[in-house]
């Protein structure tokens, strides 16, 4: 692995599909009907007609023996990079400020609760929202060191040392953290070749069961990138689409869909995210309003509105107190009653009828609960903090949903004296 902690510039940027059986990225501005510019009919056959790489094609620029030699290094270390991460999911929308973040992040800190080695990377590299929800306050002075063999080594969570977050927020000085990162394309796709190739993600739990990969808006650059250095290595489990439920945001998610089918990334299922609000009965607020004017008009100077959150709170817990929490403070009961609201009506069925037209696994509806944005604002598990709540159950379900599809395989003793017997 290098030893340089600087990320560098790439000269080229890459196509968002390259062709089965190369070694060379096809260029971002290739013709769709590319044969690959390392096959033999490289810039002569006609596909290449009017493309503007193929006079460099057809020199052999792409396929000399110095080009394939780098394309096999490259390789290499992206296998040798990925060798100890089990299982490496993708985390997409497509829209904008849809939760990709949150999901991730939660799904993240939940399969580090069951026990499983977690990592998480951020390829957001524009707007880095993960390092806060993995480690909380800790993320504003968190750096990522190098190991002794020139490898970077992720920022682990104080808390769970199975679980740790790889940013380039960590490449930060402290004082720059809310910097603007302003790359354009191959310098953004320098920096994700090297996450996939220099970190050492090895730890104190020799190696990952699940990489979650958090990615940014869109079907550009850091998404084409990221798909492309994984199938090199043979490292794509699979991926999670984030939704809201409103046609506007469905129709980007859409295009995320047609991305995945054209890079041959296997979609796991559909979530629908901020659908509905809930909260307990505790955290509501109730107003009266009241008119203060004799007359009949309806100016708004003459509205009065009154906080009567205590009285009628007070009333419920007389009357219904098995709607709120235990007396000690605790955790929800069993019979206590959450109340919900709908944030986005959908739109034409939403996204379970999107997941049907595409033949996809509908995962189901994950709340906007307050909670679990406190638990996302400070880099805790929701579902430790809040166990029986509708998102925590919602997270639980998508965790065993992914063990399910892509189980650990568990080594025991006889297996493990088996292995290092033949090494």
């Amino acid at each position: 692995m290098s030893s340089s902690s600087t990320p560098k510039e790439e000269d080229t940027t890459t196509k968002n599909e390259s062709k089965e059986g190369t070694d060379t990225d096809t260029p971002d501005n290739a013709n769709a009907e590319c044969v690959g510019p390392d096959a033999a009919g490289a810039g002569k056959a006609s596909a290449c007609d009017g493309c503007p790489n193929q006079k460099a094609c057809g020199s052999g620029a792409f396929n000399n023996p110095e080009a394939k030699a780098k394309a096999l290094e490259e390789k290499t270390k992206l296998k040798t990079s990925l060798e100890n991460v089990s299982h490496t999911i993708l985390v997409l929308s497509g829209k904008g400020g849809v939760g990709k973040s949150t999901v991730s992040c939660q799904i993240a800190h939940t399969l580090a609760s069951m026990g499983y080695a977690v990592g998480l990377l951020d390829v957001d590299l524009c707007g880095p929202s993960a390092p806060r929800m993995i480690l909380g306050d800790g993320y504003l002075t968190a750096q990522i060191a190098q190991s002794a063999s020139g490898g970077w080594i992720p920022v682990y969570n104080p808390n769970k040392p199975n679980l740790c977050c790889v940013s380039i927020s960590f490449l930060l000085p402290d004082e720059n953290r809310d910097q603007a990162v302003v790359w354009r394309g191959p310098r953004k796709n320098g920096l994700i070749q090297q996450f996939l190739t220099q970190v050492d993600w090895t730890g104190e739990t020799d190696g990952l069961d699940y990489l979650i990969i958090d990615t940014p808006p869109g079907t550009s650059d850091e998404h084409i990138s990221t798909v492309q250095y994984l199938q090199k290595a043979n490292a794509v489990s699979g991926a999670i689409l984030v939704t809201t439920p409103e046609e506007v945001c469905m129709a980007d998610v859409r295009k995320e869909l047609n991305f995945c089918s054209k890079t041959n990334v296997p979609v796991m299922g559909i979530i629908e995210n901020m659908g509905t609000y809930t909260t307990t009965i505790d955290k509501l607020t109730f107003t009266t309003t009241t008119s203060t004017s004799t007359t009949n008009n309806n100016d708004d100077d003459n509205q009065k509105e009154e906080d009567c959150t205590q009285k009628v709170l007070d009333t419920l817990r007389k009357h219904c107190p098995e709607l709120f929490t235990n007396n000690n403070g605790g955790e929800m009961n069993d019979n206590n009653i959450s109340v919900s609201s709908t944030l986005y009506p959908a739109s034409g069925g939403g996204p379970k009828a999107m997941a049907t037209q595409y033949n996809l696994p509908y995962w189901g509806l994950l709340p906007m609960d307050p909670d679990l944005l406190q638990a996302c604002e400070h880099g805790q598990a929701f579902v430790e903090e809040r166990p029986n709540s509708l998102a925590a159950k919602a997270l639980n379900d998508y965790c065993q949903k992914i063990i399910t599809k892509f189980p650990v395989e568990e080594m025991d003793d006889n297996d493990q004296d088996n292995e290092q017997a033949a090494s």
